[in-house]
């Protein structure tokens, strides 16, 4: 009987290798990109729907620091469709401050607050760090908040003006105000852009009340012209100069 031959069974085709999947190049540094432009209430939507624990106030807000104003006026330039600096990445500018996030130097007072006016903006410092801020409103003249070192002198939660009044001829209301000095006072206020007062320093209200609840009174404050010019007014702060002249000439003894 003739013997069958059978062939030989063919080795399986080897399974085609899935691609190499290529990780996501490295992340780099959040934007602090800003363009000048108009943002719409769609784009606004939009954040939010990225962003659900967000609402559009947050992103206005934002908005508000960079433009110097309340964010009620940045609702509203943008139902207007004024255009506005608007940050590339929202997300780069959710902790951003203009301030330093330390004070340079040691010897830092327990409190202590800063108002900057070129800026203009105000934070406050718990030994040195910054635990908090706010876009600010000063004078509408250089020089009607004068640049100096104080103190909260006094501290008024219902405030109202003894010099100005309101449209409606009432004496202007000035909640949740420190006294720096004279009849400057530190309150919430319209923030209708960054130089709108008589020479008070105005904050929005969410964050005037939480100044006004962290100050005492005794609070050292520093009102200086620029961020450059803040080591000089530090080191006065801490070094004061001697109150009357010392001579040097040859000693008695």
């Amino acid at each position: 009987m003739a013997q069958v031959e059978y062939a030989a069974p063919k080795p399986p085709r080897p399974r085609a290798q899935a691609p190499p999947v290529k990780p996501p190049p490295p992340k780099g540094p959040p934007s602090l990109a800003i363009k000048e432009r108009v943002i719409t209430e769609d784009e606004i939507l939009k954040l939010v729907d990225k962003n659900p624990k967000d609402t559009r106030y947050t992103f206005e807000e934002i908005l508000g620091r960079l433009n110097k104003k309340d964010r009620r006026y940045i609702a509203q330039d943008i139902k207007q469709k004024r255009p506005l600096k608007v940050p590339v990445d929202f997300d780069a500018y959710r902790t951003w401050s203009p301030l330093p996030k330390t004070l340079p130097g040691g010897a830092y007072p327990p409190k202590l607050v800063v108002v900057v006016k070129d800026i203009p903006y105000t934070g406050w410092y718990d030994k040195g760090r910054l635990v908090g801020d706010s876009l600010t409103c000063v004078g509408k003249e250089w020089g009607w908040t004068e640049s100096g070192l104080y103190k909260v002198l006094d501290k008024a939660e219902d405030k109202y003006s003894n010099l100005y009044n309101n449209v409606y001829g009432e004496p202007a209301w000035m909640p949740m105000a420190l006294r720096i000095y004279g009849a400057v006072w530190m309150h919430a206020g319209d923030v209708v852009g960054p130089y709108c007062s008589h020479g008070c320093i105005n904050l929005p209200p969410d964050s005037a009340e939480k100044l006004y609840d962290w100050a005492s009174i005794g609070t050292p404050v520093i009102i200086t012209d620029t961020l450059s010019s803040l080591n000089r007014d530090l080191s006065r702060l801490y070094f004061p100069p001697p109150k009357e002249p010392v001579g040097y000439g040859p000693s008695s003894n």
